[in-house]
């Protein structure tokens, strides 16, 4: 009878043979380093090695996956990429005789040998050619390393609430998933007493696996180790109150939670914020009322999500609607919005689910029939008294919060407290749009918890680059503000008196108002953000929009249908290569 011993040193023999670092060593020589060698399970979600720890050997990774990281000098951690089944790691050190310069995880169950720095000094001895194959991969290493982007391959899909059919839900997951065959579903029933190579068989066969866990304390916190992703489920019916503890690694970081909030209905105002609350932070989430949401979360997970920008720019913005109209007949679905100023009141209807109609409807009756600029005060902090923006912006999106909203949505202000840009991604949507929006001088700021918010567009007219820290997608951006030019036809250091410029109220102006003075030097660095989005973006929309001013609220149809065509006309031209 064969003992467990010898199975495992001929488990390290076979593996041994099959690493190309090896080749041509002879079988004595394997057979001397596999005394050398020690075959290890390492849980997933455990430290293999940290960051400036001695270097006292290297690693084979027979099953598993493993992911590096670094802490820099400013305390950032920088994500390096990750070791798959077959590699090793942890060969930099040796060679350099230096201590770890990352910190190595397991990311699943893994089996994996360790070969000792006195093991690896005689193999270069003896073996010279090892050493040089050993500096080679080391280098190989340290350039994919640099290129590595993080994808997600495995899912947990874990119950928060009772009575949901878990196993449906994770057909129509992987229906999503548009891999047919490539795609398999694994639950207890399955795979719950399997070894962990049969796990890395698994996952070498199928494109994605979905674990679907259940009551069992065991597999939930195996289908947690083995996955890349937590797809925490639950029935917005139900109380707030989760069935589930999420089992979390004892060392290392957790896996990432994403919330998915199935609703028939739309979310009620706060609801979703009282369960996102009992979940850990740097968590996302997601509201469910059909598959075509369900493809949503697909494309946010799969690194195919597409984001959509919109710039600050006045009336000039009702061209974003045309924008948004033409590539929505064009088949483009958008994953995620985010927006400055008139950008992001605009955006919000489009996250909030609205069809074209309803924005036009919507926004036509808020700036062109009320007119939201209209309630002058006493300018001591600003000209209007933002009274007419507030009614309006509550009246079309009520106490509902940005965490409530069907599309992840976020826009800008600015913080004149702190001197930043402030992003706003929870809370009320109509405040947060009331402090994007607050044009310096025209509208008062909206003063928020010792804060002082003003209009977005002072920073960052188009936020294209937060955008890109919250999608590793395609990013398609409208910008409205970045061609406007403020032109005066009169030469002059001082005004005249008074009633010289009463004409001017009546009649064609000569200077620029005060409101487009405010407005444009809100926006005065456009051009920079706009190169800066240039490079960021898939595609770039910037429409034409001559003779249509900042405060032109009865341009309205004018500007909606200059976006429409221009926009046309530019997926026409990229269409045909």
């Amino acid at each position: 009878m064969v003992g467990r011993a010898e199975v495992l040193r001929e488990r390290v023999l076979e593996a041994l043979r099959s690493q190309p670092l090896f080749d041509g060593l002879g079988e004595s020589a394997y057979r001397a380093l596999a005394d050398q060698i020690e075959w290890f399970a390492l849980e997933g979600g455990r430290v293999l090695f940290d960051q400036d720890e001695a270097s006292d050997g290297m690693y084979l990774l027979i099953h598993g996956r493993l992911s590096a990281s670094r802490r820099e000098a400013d305390g950032r951690i920088r994500h390096l990429g990750t070791i798959a089944q077959g590699e090793t790691v942890g060969e930099t050190g040796l060679l350099a005789n230096e201590p770890r310069n990352a910190r190595v995880i397991a990311m699943r169950d893994c089996n994996l040998l360790f070969l000792p720095r006195s093991g690896f000094e005689k193999l270069a001895a003896l073996h010279p050619e090892a050493m040089l194959r050993t500096a080679q991969l080391a280098l190989r290493r340290s350039y994919s390393l640099r290129k590595a982007k993080t994808r997600f391959t495995c899912f947990a899909l874990i119950s928060a609430t009772p009575g949901v059919d878990m196993m449906a839900l994770a057909q129509r997951l992987a229906a999503q998933l548009d891999v047919g065959d490539q795609t398999e579903i694994i639950d207890a029933n399955k795979a719950l007493e399997k070894p962990i190579a049969w796990f890395s068989e698994r996952e070498a066969a199928a494109q994605y696996l979905i674990y679907v866990a259940d009551t069992n304390a065991d597999w939930r916190e195996r289908c947690v180790r083995q996955s890349d992703c937590v797809l925490l489920v639950a029935d917005s019916r139900h109380p707030v109150q989760l069935q589930t503890r999420l089992p979390a690694p004892a060392r290392g970081p957790s896996v990432p939670v994403h919330l998915l909030m199935l609703n028939p209905q739309p979310a009620a105002p706060g609801s979703t914020g009282d369960w996102l609350e009992r979940l850990p932070q740097g968590r996302a989430h997601h509201h469910i009322r059909s598959d075509e949401d369900l493809g949503r979360v697909v494309r946010h997970l799969t690194g195919s999500a597409t984001g959509l920008v919109l710039s600050g720019g006045g009336a000039r913005g009702f061209a974003h609607l045309g924008v948004i109209r033409a590539l929505r007949e064009a088949g483009w679905k958008f994953d995620y919005v985010g927006g400055t100023s008139i950008g992001a009141i605009l955006g919000a209807g489009l996250a909030a689910g609205w069809d074209d109609a309803t924005m036009r409807d919507q926004f036509r009756q808020h700036f062109v029939t009320r007119n939201p600029l209209a309630d002058w005060t006493l300018p001591l902090v600003s000209l209007r008294s933002g009274k007419g923006v507030v009614d309006g912006l509550r009246a079309a999106f009520n106490e509902l919060e940005i965490e409530d909203l069907p599309i992840p949505f976020f826009c800008v202000s600015s913080n004149l407290t702190e001197g930043d840009l402030e992003v706003h991604d929870s809370g009320l949507v109509w405040q947060a749009l009331r402090a994007s929006s607050a044009i310096p001088g025209v509208l008062p700021p909206l003063f928020h918890a010792g804060r002082v918010l003003v209009d977005g567009g002072v920073i960052d007219n188009l936020p294209v680059s937060e955008m890109r820290k919250r999608l590793d997608g395609e990013i398609v951006a409208s910008d409205v503000g970045g061609q406007y030019r403020l032109n005066a036809e009169i030469d002059e250091a001082h005004l005249p008196p008074w009633w010289q410029l009463l004409p001017e109220l009546f009649g064609q102006r000569r200077r620029p108002g005060i409101g487009q003075i405010l407005l444009r030097a809100g926006m005065v660095n456009v051009a920079a953000t706009a190169q800066r989005a240039r490079k960021q973006t898939k595609l770039l929309l910037t429409p034409p929009l001559e003779g249509i001013d900042l405060l032109d609220w009865k341009a309205f149809d004018r500007a909606e249908a200059a976006g429409y065509a221009y926009a046309c006309e530019q997926l026409e031209a990229a269409a045909a290569g």
